[in-house]
């Protein structure tokens, strides 16, 4: 009976001093971190990221070694990881000069508001926001301080981080290898008659049809035709266009697009991508196409994304052929 008490006894005070010894990590945790800490030594420990702007918000969460955002979607990796960088190595330079007070007080309302925890809860919290050329990094809006990227002290923090959801999600707009590919429609609208529809056959076969003349043409380069369906692995844009307000994008939905490309599978699916030219200035010719045009970059709409995206041009030059490249010589 004694040796039962002494065993009661001594599984509470182990549970006690278990406790304890619980609490007194996550005091001390606590109490390790500075008010004026911004980055932090681990990354791998993050477990979610969480950035606000007053308007939008977004949370990034890791399961499994995977960062996901909106709980399901996959989050852009890469996108990810250099955020996570920029925010471990997020150091103060010095507290931010009287001179510049009533700046800070102007724009910090519409500072970023960012969050990161592991598994035990709250790693950091703070604001960040632009003043002048520099970055603003505040625990409290009375302690402002001027922050920069240890060992990388040129980086912009502010083209690394974004409440929009949308700034984090996948770019990769076609991945299908040559053997899942049926047919690709390539649309050209400012010159029809190179526009053109590469099928293949339930025996590889290839056929090419102009769509202009709807002449069809059956002997054509192997080779070329293997390396054309190759350019559909691994097609991307650029970001999406999250600085346009809803009207805006809409609008550059509406207008005429350059290019138009449909790829079916041979598992029955199909999608259309439309690249459409990105404006430099107001002026529009009788078709409604921008008179001067962004050489570099264009905007890009899918058909089963309802939200306009920002593409170089590139990235789809391989993509944009004639009749002329398939045939045999």
């Amino acid at each position: 009976m004694q040796q039962t008490t002494n065993r009661r006894q001594i599984i509470i005070v182990l549970g006690l001093i278990t406790a304890a010894a619980a609490l007194l990590l996550f005091l001390g945790r606590s109490l390790l971190i500075n008010s004026t800490d911004f980055g932090f030594a681990d990354a791998n420990k993050v477990r979610c990221i969480t950035i606000s702007d007053g308007e939008q918000q977004v949370k990034l969460r890791k399961r499994d070694g995977i960062w996901y955002i909106e709980g399901d979607k996959v989050a852009q990796q890469e996108r990810v990881a250099d955020a996570l960088f920029a925010l471990q190595m997020l150091q103060i330079k010095y507290p931010l000069p009287l001179e510049y007070a009533e700046a800070y007080r102007q724009v910090r309302d519409a500072a970023l508001r960012v969050s990161v925890s592991d598994w035990l809860g709250k790693m950091r919290s703070y604001s960040i926001c632009a003043v002048d050329t520099m970055a603003v990094g505040a625990v409290s809006a009375a302690k402002p301080y001027v922050v920069e990227v240890t060992g990388n002290e040129q980086l912009d923090i502010f083209s690394l981080l974004n409440a929009n959801p949308l700034f984090w999600y996948k770019t990769t707009v076609v991945n299908m290898l040559p053997s899942q590919i049926a047919a690709i429609s390539v649309e050209n609208l400012s010159k029809p008659r190179r526009s053109f529809r590469l099928s293949i056959d339930s025996l590889d076969q290839a056929q090419l049809t102009e769509l202009y003349s709807g002449r069809v043409f059956r002997n054509l380069n192997g080779d070329r035709v293997r390396r054309y369906l190759s350019y559909y692995q691994d097609v991307k844009f650029e970001r999406y266009a999250t600085s346009l307000s809803k009207e805006d994008a809409a609008a550059i939905m509406l207008t005429n697009p350059g290019y138009v490309f449909t790829i079916e599978g041979k598992d029955g699916t199909s999608r259309t991508i439309k690249l459409l030219y990105m404006s430099v200035g107001d002026a529009l010719d009788a078709f409604g196409r921008p008179t001067k045009i962004d050489l570099n970059r264009c905007y890009l709409q899918q058909d089963d994304d309802p939200n306009l995206a920002i593409a170089l041009w590139v990235d789809f030059d391989l993509l944009i052929k004639d009749v002329n490249f398939f045939l045999t010589k």
